[in-house]
């Protein structure tokens, strides 16, 4: 049991804390309708990409048995039986629908593209370079467009391509982490991955420019739809979000340099003091903006 719980990687679950952002951006805060519904599109959300990760486990078992840190995942290191986990998949992904069709029948859609686009990317499209990091800041996005769907909110252009550009850039980071410790260890090819040691100056060079890209699009939002919101009292004070934002992804590329950063950004981020203190002042801005 302890073996499957890890294999569910529920510490995951916080990615899908993104369904909640349209509904905060959009100021329907006081909704408990609107709260109701997203936290059950969370659970539902949650369940399915716990099933989809025991999947991914599955089909790259053989691979994971030769990386550096997944060779300790319970599949890989055999306390979870191969039967076992082939029986929550499709229990999962059952238990998940069920959930969203007692929520919203538009949901199951979003649910559903998202599930095709995470086993495309599991069987093949993981193995396709720079098209699997821009594959899996959709994924992300699709998040928000579900919380989109579930607080029934007018979607942001600005926020959905902001959300393209900042999770490219921490995709972009996942892979330089596992291309240049692969180069360290004298590895010329990255198993299961279209990547080779010399891609490493590609892919800095692109996270820094979609970390940048990702500031100057939080900046737009700002002064083209943020501050026309009748609901924030102290418009202002956003101005601390860019800035804080600036200084996280510069630090996070910095680490990501220096060979710091483990193979998840967003893994590190919630174990990191300094990532968590910055985490909190802009939740803090947020709030001052919104209610002073």
């Amino acid at each position: 049991m302890l073996a499957l719980v890890e294999s569910l990687r529920l510490h995951q679950w916080a990615k899908n804390l993104l369904i909640f952002v349209p509904l905060v951006l959009a100021g329907k805060s006081d909704s408990i309708e609107a709260w109701t519904s997203c936290l059950l599109g969370f659970v539902a959300l949650g369940v399915l990409a716990s099933s989809t990760y025991v999947a991914n486990d599955l089909w790259d078992l053989k691979f994971d048995r030769l990386h550096w840190s997944k060779r300790e995942r319970p599949l890989a290191r055999g306390d979870l039986p191969v039967p076992v986990a082939r029986m929550v998949v499709p229990l999962g992904v059952v238990l998940s629908f069920a959930i969203a069709i007692s929520i919203d029948r538009g949901a199951i859609w979003t649910l559903l593209v998202y599930m095709v686009l995470t086993l495309a990317y599991s069987l093949r499209l993981k193995r396709v370079p720079i098209f699997d990091v821009f594959l899996l800041a959709v994924l992300f996005t699709l998040r928000l467009v579900y919380g989109i769907q579930l607080a029934v909110v007018t979607p942001s252009p600005w926020l959905l391509v902001f959300s393209m550009f900042i999770f490219t850039s921490l995709s972009l980071a996942k892979r330089q982490t596992e291309v240049g410790r692969n180069g360290a260890l004298g590895r010329e090819h990255v198993n299961g991955r279209g990547y080779v040691a010399k891609d490493t100056p590609l892919l800095f060079g692109l996270g820094l420019s979609t970390a940048a890209g990702a500031v100057l699009i939080m900046v737009l939002y700002l002064i083209h739809e943020a501050f026309g919101a009748t609901f924030y009292r102290s418009p202002v004070v956003l101005w601390f979000l860019p800035a804080i934002l600036f200084l996280w992804l510069g630090r996070l590329w910095l680490l990501v340099g220096r060979d710091e950063v483990d193979d998840d950004p967003l893994w590190f981020a919630l174990r990191d003091n300094v990532s968590l203190a910055m985490g909190f002042a802009m939740a803090a801005a947020f709030l001052v903006a919104w209610q002073f």
